[in-house]
């Protein structure tokens, strides 16, 4: 599950990020990166859940959307539409981890557990 962790952290970067980079004057960007922020955290909240598990998956329409908003927002894009596209490229990487990527193969956890050789 470290990916969700991963995103949660990504999210709070994207909220962060337009104090960073000095536009929380405009109310499109903020409420903009807060409420991205906000889904991203609850999408990955909710992979916890097991009936919910692949909830993670929905990230990467919000990715592609950050970067489609990043890229033509405002032509040439400023230093906060660029953060939007990173972190968009980033969480399409992230999100397409699977929830039990540190454990062992299913095949392997059903193998006997002992001291004995095959």
């Amino acid at each position: 599950m470290w990916g969700r962790v991963i995103e949660i952290m990504t999210a709070v970067w994207l909220a962060v990020s337009p104090f960073v980079f000095s536009v929380q004057s405009d109310p499109n960007l903020l409420w903009g990166d807060l409420g991205v922020a906000l889904l991203i955290c609850v999408l990955s909240g909710l992979s916890y859940w097991h009936p919910t598990r692949h909830a993670h998956l929905l990230i990467l329409l919000v990715s592609i959307g950050l970067i489609v908003w990043g890229r033509f927002a405002v032509l040439p894009p400023t230093p906060a539409h660029q953060n939007h596209i990173v972190v968009g490229i980033f969480l399409l990487m992230i999100a397409l981890i699977p929830n039990e990527a540190s454990l062992p193969p299913r095949a392997w956890r059903k193998l006997p557990t002992g001291d004995e050789c095959p």
